[in-house]
């Protein structure tokens, strides 16, 4: 476990999940107030909480989600317990589910099978420790303010957030997941994906004019543009390939050959890293389940 202080005010926790780590970055935002954007599966956010100790945080504010994914947020019942001043912070369309998680849970289990029971245990929270957001509100942590907007695309309910003074975005899945060290950019896709909503969010993210993204999966970026335009156009890509497997009346697995065919970037770098084949299915099935929807009206 480890952490790195990016700016005066945000520290990134890097807290291992099933005993690796670089899986899911955790921002802790410090002001005279405190917060944490996306403490991770439960698993991950007991080395959160080891972590924040060390670093001598003794009050925790705000637990803000970037969307309600097991992966992000499955462990805020946790914090919440650890901190009893704090509330967890999250899109209206997340609220329900993170009182009642039984149906990410079954979702979670449908796209990822057993491969879930990594992520700990999974716990609801007191409604009335939930705050739904707006669309553009101010979070004042007292010396430092985020900028919420929402981001659909990755999911209905995604949102970043965005620290103006350091020009830092936190953008949880909304501009997708890098695969191995410096490689690909790959969207973050399970379905129900919008990619066109996801380029729209992107469009949104960029004309934030950001120096430092806050990647979820994983790091925090200083070349904003080349990544955003990276992502762009494979998203782009993925949904023509898409479209046209369609078309043809062909199934996902035809869009996974498809694409490891057309994508050259990623069939070049994929061979290299263990388990990347297993995520890029996942992630072209929100584009094939899209691409049909369209098709179908």
């Amino acid at each position: 476990m480890s952490s790195q202080r990016l700016s005066d005010n945000i520290t990134v926790i890097d807290a291992p999940i099933n005993g690796k780590t670089g899986i899911l970055g955790t921002y802790l935002v410090t002001g005279e107030k405190n917060a944490v954007i996306d403490p991770g599966p439960t698993s991950q956010t007991r080395g959160v909480i080891d972590e924040m100790r060390k670093l001598g945080v003794k009050n925790l504010d705000w637990v803000l989600a970037t969307h309600i994914h097991l992966d992000h947020a499955g462990g805020s019942w946790l914090l919440l317990n650890e901190y009893p001043e704090s509330m967890l912070y999250c899109h209206p369309k997340g609220v329900a589910h993170m009182v009642e998680p039984s149906k990410l849970r079954d979702a979670a289990e449908r796209l990822f099978g057993e491969r879930i029971l990594e992520y700990g245990e999974i716990r609801g929270v007191q409604e009335s420790r939930v705050q739904a957001s707006r669309d553009h509100e101010i979070i004042d942590l007292d010396g430092v303010t985020l900028e919420v907007y929402w981001t659909p695309g990755h999911s209905s309910h995604s949102q970043c957030y965005f620290e103006p003074d350091s020009r830092t975005a936190f953008v949880g899945d909304a501009i997708g997941h890098t695969i191995g060290d410096g490689g690909p950019v790959r969207p973050a896709s399970p379905p129900p994906h919008n990619p066109v909503q996801a380029l729209e969010s992107i469009d949104l993210i960029r004309s934030l004019d950001p120096e430092t993204l806050c990647v979820a999966h994983f790091g925090a970026y200083k070349d904003p543009e080349m990544y955003l335009e990276r992502i762009s156009s494979r998203t782009r890509l993925w949904m023509r390939l898409a479209e046209k497997i369609v078309d043809d009346g062909m199934r996902l697995d035809d869009l996974v050959a498809l694409t490891m065919r057309e994508d050259h970037e990623l069939k070049d770098h994929i061979k290299g890293v263990e388990g990347a084949d297993h995520s890029v299915k996942p992630s072209l099935l929100g584009f094939y389940l899209y691409a049909k929807w369209v098709k179908n009206g």
